[in-house]
């Protein structure tokens, strides 16, 4: 049959099919597939018919005959939802439909050799097989030069061993090509099967070649009965009589010669695997046969099932490679690299997502056909999703395809009674186990399951050795496929795997108990879904934990969401109160790590204060109100958190307890210091620090942030306002030593951060831009909620006093905005305050205004002094700018004024310093500015212009 369609000729005796001219790469079964369609134009073939025809006898569901079609479509470029060349009539069958006519006869005939083309080693939709491409190139070279050539191409299932012969095959053109195809057979197999089909393939291309296995092959005609009458049949059969195998494989050698005399050959055997022991004999004799003949004999199999079936081609290719006779190509998986390649090639919106792609190769292990599946399956759920988004796509949600099930499927079936239990075990364990965990779980001899993992490895299908980690700990046997385990686990009952699943964590705790290192999450998964909430909580806890010392606040997040919605199943009482506290307490420091101030954190907070009544001696009860007050501090629920400290004292023992002082150290002085009492919070961080030395350990770095780096930042603003200069300076330097020291994000982060507030009131620009790069840094590695405003913010102050007012104003304005919405309100007055500064700055008198009106505003309604002074500056400088001196002067005094009852000489003398600068402070101004001075030496450095004009004989021009 030769039939021109579309773009198409397909000509079936030469096994060919071409696009415009050109020679298209397409297997032997979607071959035939189209051959089977294209004979019946416009008639429909049920599914059954398709199956007879194309696969004979062989028993094969009806997916492979879809994935076959998915794959003839894919080369077509034939759209099913819209298609012009096969159509699916639902439930029952397919339909050729494209216009179909008589192509023109196109013949191989044995003619002058053209120079070889190169393969197509370039190809960006052929990924990973460019230097594989090239040894095939190499071989064929050899072959026409009259070298004889036998190629292994090896790998797993799916590892792209078809697609490469196709791809070779397309880059040689018109080349005399017999291809046969090994099949499964359950016994003896019919001999040199494989090679018959080459060879019927040559015959109906190549007329003249029925005459030479006449004249030097007539053992192997008669194996073609079809290629004579009956009377030659006869006839053959009469000259043959008595002749043994020995004959045929020397007649077969002997044609070969005389055919590649005349043009070089490839023969091409898939499957070799399966293939029956007389091919394999033949491969033998061929590769040892003396003299050159220009032929090619290219060969694939699935090495894993070589070695399992102890097939006598194993034996056959040591003993080539030994004596340099064949050449093997193993073929491995796609790199992380290479599967970005491909999914780029194919879809580029998923490819512009990292995850995606790393996922994607996690899933598939990188086999190019589970890769191709799976992609396509994540197409079409993006598809689905209408949007195009393909950032939310999670690979782990994406089901396995039909085909892929189909063929893990096949595996499984092939699998021993014990083998499969022994599998199963292991699949619920997780891609990795140790053999004495299975052997717990199914009560069997240690040995003996190590025996059995150590035969399944030496398969090379299902499972392999695990790769040691650091130390040695690493589980011996990991699945070599993580789709394989998924299929094989989601086969088994619920009920099994639950009971498999608890079992596993019993065993897991006994090795633990015997000094395994095993993850308290992976416990806390096997009893969760084994059934066992209070065991599952118990592990989920301590997971938690873990996750927060190694600084995984979102993996926290997630534990933490786990075992909240177990509680519900755990039956009331005292154990599940302590469980109960510990997880809420776990949740809200995440969650204030890595989502910031927000309800979520409160309501987690909140639920486990709220039992702390049924569990006054809980061993987190420190952690838990350190943490509330903290985040009550920061959402400016000043009221609220004074409460917590003043619970924290009131809890039994708690003058013995220096985890309960320090929690009510820390928020008293964040407190005080917010609301205009430096002189109380100094107290309250000095005795906080106490508490800190008195802690039987280092503070646990599952605190919101370290105690002590975020006390000695505190005491450096309370020492500032105070005027103790030097003394806050030496305070933040010792915050950032530890800090450093911790090399924990958020403690960094704070030290940062009252290192700019200390700087903003210096005056110092450089240093303020400085603290904010650095945060910058900290928020993007560590993606910290809490800095993603205040480095704006801080940013902004230092660009406004380099001259660049409005854009720093946009930036405070926005940081401000986007922390309210974040519900980190603590502080708003201030941030408001250098919002209005930088519109003076710019001229803008009513923005400045309007900024200021907004931040007199929060310390109304948040009780917030700390900048109000400053606050009062800024209303004084508006007022001097539009010549208003007695306004100016009255909003300088309520400056002096609160600075006073705040009992903080530094403040104090930035009053004093404005008044005499712009000539309004009165004599008795300028003698306080100098006593304050000699009291208080270091606050000098807050404004040195302050003590030149308070000795000034006359006070400069209003």
């Amino acid at each position: 049959m030769r039939v021109r369609f579309a773009e198409f000729d397909l000509d079936e005796a030469n096994a060919t099919l071409l696009r415009e001219g050109r020679s298209v790469a397409l297997a032997p079964t979607p071959f035939a597939l189209l051959c089977a369609l294209a004979k019946r134009p416009g008639t429909l073939l049920t599914k059954d018919a398709l199956l007879d025809s194309v696969w004979g006898h062989q028993f094969v569901s009806e997916s492979v005959l879809k994935t076959a079609i998915s794959d003839l479509r894919t080369v077509l470029g034939d759209d099913p939802r819209q298609p012009r060349i096969i159509e699916t009539v639902p439930r029952r069958g397919y339909r050729f439909i494209a216009a179909a006519a008589p192509a023109a006869a196109a013949h191989l005939q044995p003619q002058p050799l053209p120079p070889a083309a190169p393969p197509a080693v370039h190809d960006p939709a052929f990924i990973g097989r460019a230097a594989a491409l090239q040894r095939l190139g190499r071989a064929w070279d050899a072959a026409r030069a009259g070298r004889r050539s036998i190629v292994w191409i090896a790998g797993e299932p799916g590892i792209g061993k078809t697609t490469l012969i196709e791809h070779f095959m397309a880059g040689l053109g018109p080349v005399a090509c017999g291809r046969g195809q090994c099949v499964e057979s359950y016994g003896a197999g019919e001999p040199y099967l494989p090679v018959l089909e080459a060879l019927g393939a040559l015959c109906r291309g190549d007329a003249t070649l029925r005459d030479q296995l006449r004249a030097v092959a007539p053992t192997w005609l008669l194996q073609l009965p079809w290629l004579c009458t009956a009377e030659e049949r006869d006839a053959l059969r009469r000259e043959l009589a008595g002749v043994g195998p020995e004959r045929m494989l020397r007649e077969f050698g002997e044609l070969l010669d005389r055919y590649a005399a005349e043009q070089p050959l490839l023969l091409v055997t898939e499957d070799l695997h399966w293939s029956d022991r007389a091919t394999i004999q033949l491969i033998d004799f061929l590769a040892r046969r003396r003299g050159g003949a220009r032929v090619m004999w290219l060969a694939s199999f699935r090495l894993a099932e070589a070695v399992a079936l102890d097939h006598p081609l194993n034996a056959v290719r040591r003993e080539l490679r030994l004596h340099g006779l064949c050449e093997e190509i193993v073929l491995d998986p796609f790199s992380e690299t290479e599967v970005a390649a491909y999914v780029a090639g194919q879809s580029p919106g998923l490819a512009q997502d990292e995850a995606f792609v790393r996922g994607l190769h996690e899933r598939t292990d990188g086999v190019p056909l589970f890769v191709a599946s799976v992609l396509k399956e994540a197409e079409a759920r993006t598809q689905l999703q209408g949007d195009g988004r393909a950032d939310r796509l999670q690979v782990a949600s994406i089901g396995i395809p039909e085909n892929l099930v189909a063929i893990i499927d096949h595996y499984i079936a092939r699998l021993g009674g014990e083998q499969r239990s022994l599998l199963s075990a292991a699949a619920a364990c997780g891609p990795e186990f140790r053999a004495a965990t299975v052997a717990h779980v199914l009560q069997h001899d240690p040995d003996d399951v190590a025996h059995t993992c150590d035969e399944l490895v030496r398969e090379q299908l299902w499972l392999s050795a695990a790769r040691p980690a650091a130390g040695g700990d690493a589980a011996p046997y990991a699945f070599r496929h993580s789709l394989f385990r998924q299929v094989l686990y989601e086969r088994m009952a619920p009920s099994a795997r639950a009971q498999l699943h608890a079992r596993v964590g019993a065993a897991l705790e006994r090795e633990r108990d015997a000094g395994v290192p095993v993850p308290a999450a992976e416990l806390a998964m096997h009893f969760d879904r084994g059934r066992q909430p209070m065991a599952a909580l118990r592990h989920y806890v301590r997971a938690a934990q873990a996750a927060l010392q190694q600084l995984g606040s979102e993996g926290c997040v997630a534990l933490t969401e786990r075992a909240s919605a177990l509680l519900d199943q755990v039956p009331g009482g005292p154990e599940r109160d302590e469980l109960d506290v510990a997880v809420h307490t776990l949740r809200g420091v995440s969650a204030v790590h890595a989502l910031g101030t927000g309800l979520d954190a409160r309501a987690a907070f909140q639920r486990a204060y709220e039992l702390i009544d049924r569990q006054p001696r809980h061993p987190m009860r420190g952690l838990l109100l350190h943490g509330y007050g903290f985040l009550l501090s920061l959402r400016a629920e000043y009221g609220p958190a004074l409460a917590i400290a003043e619970r924290a004292v009131s809890l039994p023992q708690a003058s013995e307890d220096p985890v309960l002082q320090l929690a009510a150290g820390i928020i008293h002085a964040e407190v005080d210091l917010v609301q205009g009492r430096p002189r109380a919070a100094c107290n309250w961080a000095e005795r906080g620090l106490a508490a800190v030395a008195a802690l039987p350990d280092a503070p646990d770095l599952t605190y919101v942030a370290d105690p002590e780096v975020t006390l000695l930042g505190m005491l450096g603003m309370e020492l500032v306002q105070l005027g103790e200069v030097e003394q806050a300076r030496a305070r933040l330097q010792q915050a950032h030593e530890r800090a450093r020291q911790l090399r924990q994000p958020m403690t960094r982060l704070v030290a940062l951060w009252y290192d700019a507030l200390f700087s903003v009131r210096m005056g110092d620009p450089g240093r303020v831009a400085e603290m904010a790069e650095g945060m910058d840094a900290l928020v993007d590695e560590f993606a910290l909620a809490q800095g993603r405003t205040a480095r704006r913010w801080f940013r902004g102050w230092a660009d406004a006093r380099r001259g660049r007012a409005l854009e720093g104003h946009r930036r405070i304005r926005e940081a401000y905005e986007e922390n309210t919405r974040l519900g980190m309100l603590s502080g708003g007055s201030e941030v408001l305050g250098y919002a209005a500064e930088a519109l003076l700055r710019a001229g803008d008198l009513e923005g400045a205004e309007r900024e200021l009106r907004d931040a007199m505003q929060v310390v109304q309604v948040q009780g917030e002094r700390i900048y109000l002074p400053q606050l009062h500056l800024v209303d004084a400088a508006i007022a001097h700018e539009r010549g208003q001196p007695d306004l100016a002067r009255a909003a300088a005094q309520r400056s002096l004024a609160e600075a006073r009852a705040q009992q903080a000489p530094g403040l104090e003398l930035l009053a004093l310093a404005w008044l005499c600068d712009y000539g309004m402070g009165t004599e008795e101004d300028r003698r306080a500015a100098l006593a304050l001075g000699d009291r208080v030496p270091q606050a000098r450095s807050l404004s040195a212009r302050v003590l030149e004009r308070a000795g000034a004989t006359s006070p400069p021009p209003a």
